[in-house]
């Protein structure tokens, strides 16, 4: 049976017949409007948490309406089908709205066409364009026969035997030396503890900085014969860091592997305006990586999501392309806890992972 992760990204298909079916531009904003606002009004809350109490409600709020408002206004001309497919591929794909076309119904391809990657996104187009605004008996037999396909023939991937992923309940770091070193000494308790018997462990994001102390403790802690994929904050140069996932094995040295393609805006990306230094009262800022290859990991080809890289159409085209055997997905949800934000965020990665047809292993920090 599927998860109930299949219902956001499957209903989503409907919202763009329901923009479809508005006779007036107003009323299209209003619909996409609605639809967007709904599905991310947890950033209000996200962002207090995110950059502390001391941040005034209007931050959240702003960013809130502005993306939603933003990812709205390319409806208004939607008035055919063939525009509609024209507006999903410019959001999904066209910066500026590429960086925050969270919630696009290009997800919905992983629904209905499973396991067929990049076609499936041509598949899901055409059935836009050709079904239009007639959703008529032919339409809904086509429909109730891609459910059917759906729940009895296709089965996901299974993981590579050994690899597993570890979830943490550890928060964020804090500005109090003996306050992280216990933290610290947590983290790799706990992985030991989890991860017995295990071959490739995948831990949460960001849960340290890789400095060469931080690194030397990991290094030694990772049991032999075991890879250890952690994530960590990596300092590129002054003001300036990686969203990246590191591997440590025992008698290698560390490799960075992955980085995040593109980083949360605002709070992490923010290349307007550069830090001074490598914390967050030094203005610190991530690096965007914009492409994220696929590693070999123990002989697997292996590619990452990282946070909110899962949120984005444009990162998940670039797996499609590569189409690996295996994704690896890190997140912190401390930040979000109390709001739809994880929800969504998992909804999503599960819909373009059944659409690459490649098991998916995750590790959440709370």
């Amino acid at each position: 049976m599927l998860p109930l992760h299949w219902a956001g990204p499957s209903l989503s298909i409907g919202f763009v017949w329901l923009v479809l079916f508005q006779e007036k531009a107003w009323m299209r904003f209003g619909a996409a409007l609605a639809y967007y606002a709904a599905g991310s009004i947890g950033l209000v809350r996200g962002v207090a948490v995110f950059f502390g109490h001391h941040a005034p409600l209007w931050e959240g709020a702003t960013l809130w309406l502005g993306s939603a408002t933003a990812l709205a206004m390319g409806w208004t001309v939607a008035d055919r089908p063939w525009k509609a497919a024209l507006v999903l591929i410019f959001d999904a794909l066209v910066p500026p709205m590429a960086f925050f076309d969270w919630m696009s119904p290009l997800a919905s391809a992983g629904f209905f066409f499973p396991g067929s990657g990049v076609w499936g996104i041509g598949l899901l187009l055409g059935v836009i364009i050709g079904l239009g605004r007639h959703l008529d008996r032919m339409a809904l037999a086509l429909l109730t026969m891609l459910l059917g396909f759906n729940l009895l023939w296709f089965r996901p991937g299974v993981a590579p035997a050994g690899w597993q992923g570890i979830d943490l309940n550890v928060g964020p770091a804090v500005p109090d030396v003996q306050a992280n070193l216990a933290r610290h000494r947590r983290i790799l308790a706990e992985t030991l503890a989890k991860g017995r018997g295990a071959r490739v462990l995948l831990l949460p994001e960001t849960l340290e900085t890789d400095w060469a102390g931080n690194a030397w403790a990991i290094q030694q802690a990772v049991p032999k014969g075991q890879i250890w994929l952690m994530g960590l904050s990596v300092p590129r140069q002054v003001g300036l860091l990686t969203d990246s996932i590191v591997a440590f094995q025992r008698g290698k040295a560390p490799r960075v592997l992955f980085d995040s393609a593109f980083p949360v805006p605002v709070s992490m990306w923010h290349p307007w305006s550069r830090g001074t230094g490598y914390v967050d009262s030094q203005n610190v800022g991530y690096r965007a990586a914009w492409w994220e290859p696929v590693r070999k990991i123990d002989g697997v080809r292996a590619w990452a999501s990282i946070c909110y890289d899962q949120l984005l159409p444009f990162v998940w085209m670039e797996a499609l392309i590569q189409q690996p055997q295996v994704v690896l997905l890190t997140n912190n949800e401390w930040w979000a806890q109390g709001t739809g934000i994880p929800l969504v965020q998992r909804n999503t990665a599960w819909a373009w992972g059944r659409l690459l047809g490649a098991p998916e292993i995750e590790a959440e920090n709370r």
